[in-house]
C-alpha cells in the first residue's frame, strides 16, 4: 500500500489563493472516479499550501506560485513545474522522479534527500538550494544556475551540468559518469568518482578531472571556503 495520500482530509492546510483549493478539489472529487486523474494547477497560486505525503503524480503545475509551499515526502512523480516559482519551497525528500522543472526559479528551495532521478531541471534557478542526500541520478541540469547551492553526499551519476556556475559544496557527491560541459566556478570536494564509490578526487586532481569531462574552468576550494 502506497505510503502517499490521495483524499482532501490528507491535505494539512490548503492553499490561500481560492482558485488554487477549488482546482485541489475538484481533483479529489475526480479520483473517486478515476484513480489515474492528476491535479491540473497551471498559473494557479498555491502558496499557503501544505501538501506534504500528497500523491501529485503527474500534476501539471506550469507557471505555478508555490513559493515557500510543503511538499515534503510528497509524490511528484512526472509532474510538469515548469517556470514555477519555488523560492523557499520544502521538497524535502519528495519524489520528483522524471518531473520537468525546465525553467523554475527556486532559490533556497530545499531538496535535501529527494528523488530527482531522471529529472529535467535545465536553465532552472536553484541558487543556495539544499540538495544534500538528494538523488540526481541522469538528471538534467543544463545551464541550471547553482551557485551558492548545497550538494553534500548527493548522487549525480550519469548526471549532466554545465552551461552555468557549478554549486559550492561537492562533498562526498557520487559523480560517476556525469558530464559537466561549459561548467565554471568554484566547489569544494572531495568527489566520489568511480562506479563503486571508492575513489575519491579534490584539489588539483579534481579540477584535472573536471577538466576533463567538459567542465570550462572550475576551481576546488579547500574545505570550509566559500564559493564565487
Amino acid at each position: 500500500m502506497s505510503r502517499y495520500k490521495q483524499r482532501s482530509a490528507d491535505v494539512t492546510r490548503w492553499p490561500d489563493s481560492p482558485e488554487a483549493r477549488e482546482a485541489l478539489q475538484e481533483w479529489f472529487a475526480a479520483l473517486a472516479a478515476d484513480p489515474t486523474a492528476y491535479l491540473s494547477g497551471d498559473f494557479l497560486d498555491f502558496r499557503g499550501a501544505d501538501l506534504g505525503t500528497i500523491d501529485l503524480t503527474d500534476a501539471y503545475l506550469v507557471n505555478s506560485r508555490l513559493d515557500g509551499v510543503r511538499f515534503e515526502d510528497a509524490n511528484l512523480g512526472g509532474a510538469n513545474l515548469g517556470n514555477a516559482e519555488l523560492a523557499d519551497a520544502d521538497l524535502s525528500f519528495a519524489d520528483l522522479t522524471k518531473a520537468e522543472l525546465v525553467g523554475c526559479v527556486a532559490p533556497n528551495v530545499r531538496l535535501r534527500g529527494a528523488r530527482l532521478f531522471a529529472t529535467v531541471l535545465d536553465d532552472a534557478v536553484l541558487t543556495g538550494a539544499d540538495l544534500s542526500h538528494a538523488i540526481l541520478n541522469s538528471a538534467k541540469l543544463y545551464r541550471t544556475d547553482l551557485r551558492g547551492a548545497n550538494l553534500e553526499f548527493a548522487s549525480l551519476r550519469w548526471a549532466t551540468l554545465g552551461g552555468a556556475t557549478m554549486p559550492t559544496v561537492l562533498t562526498g557527491a557520487a559523480m560517476f559518469g556525469a558530464e559537466f560541459e561549459g561548467a565554471k566556478g568554484a566547489v569544494v570536494g572531495p568527489v566520489l568518482v568511480d562506479e563503486d564509490r571508492s575513489r575519491s578526487l579534490d584539489g588539483a586532481d579534481l579540477e584535472a578531472w573536471l577538466a576533463e569531462r567538459g567542465a570550462e574552468h572550475i576551481q576546488v576550494l579547500n574545505l570550509g571556503a566559500s564559493g564565487s
